[in-house]
């Protein structure tokens, strides 16, 4: 059962094994991107299955409509949806990086039968053209990927700046967002202006997509300052160098 509060430092409570996840390692199947971030399989899934609690406790039973208004390249959205296939309906990714999304619609085709197949001749024609360890060991996570190709999931990616920009109209009824905030290292906000709280105007932009049983995950590292005015938190937890915040929104 959901309970409010602060979880146990560092404890997993869905995600309790620390499984081998080297299939789903960026530049493996699934498309890395240099100066991405690839978020930790385990705390993806573990995010994923925490909200998911939260909302079938509020009669909310999927399956869900999933955004991440920071996708990257896709990474945590793909590995979600073929983890949790029978639990999502739909996946929005967007980013303000409008570059980084040709990677993002590649890595989302994973997710259906006719895009892993696709990738899977890709790796045989670079078996055949230099014959590397790295790419017959690819294929064989390919492979293993395949079995989890479960019901379609409808999938849109879309260049969206939370900061500067007007929430698209079709951006409407999410169950779940799950987002890694830019931290100003890798990542950084685009459009930042002056000393504004970021975050806040960020929950100000995505809360009126919102379905009204929902829950927002948000991603930070420890030192990041976090309002979260119009939503009521559930509870912080904090694993290994990160800082989760669950929110729900007020309305």
């Amino acid at each position: 059962m959901h309970k409010e509060g602060n979880s146990p430092k560092g404890k997993y409570l869905f995600a309790t094994t620390d499984e081998n996840y080297e299939d789903y390692s960026s530049g493996r199947v699934l498309y890395g991107v240099t100066g991405a971030t690839n978020f930790p399989v385990r705390l993806s899934s573990e995010l994923f299955q925490q909200c998911k609690d939260y909302l079938v406790e509020k009669e909310n039973p999927g399956p869900y409509t999933l955004w991440d208004p920071f996708c990257g390249a896709g990474y945590s959205l793909t590995v979600l949806g073929l983890l949790h296939n029978s639990d999502i309906r739909m996946i929005f990714a967007s980013d303000a990086d409008e570059t980084i999304l040709a990677t993002t619609k590649k890595n989302l085709s994973l997710l259906t039968s006719e895009g892993l197949n696709n990738r899977i001749v890709e790796l045989k024609t670079h078996i055949e053209n230099y014959g590397k360890n790295s790419h017959r060991e690819a294929l064989e996570s390919a492979n293993k990927l395949s079995q989890r190709i479960g019901k379609p999931i409808d999938t849109t990616c879309f260049q969206f700046n939370t900061l500067i920009e007007t929430l698209p109209n079709f951006i409407k009824n999410i169950d779940i967002i799950i987002t890694d905030l830019p931290y100003g290292q890798l990542t950084h906000w685009i459009g930042a202006d002056g000393d504004n709280n970021l975050t806040q105007t960020f929950l100000n932009t995505i809360k009126i997509s919102l379905n009204k049983k929902s829950v927002v995950a948000l991603v930070s590292d420890k030192k990041q300052k976090i309002t979260h005015a119009g939503f009521t938190k559930l509870k912080t937890f904090t694993l290994g160098k990160r800082k989760v915040w669950l929110l729900v929104p007020v309305f």
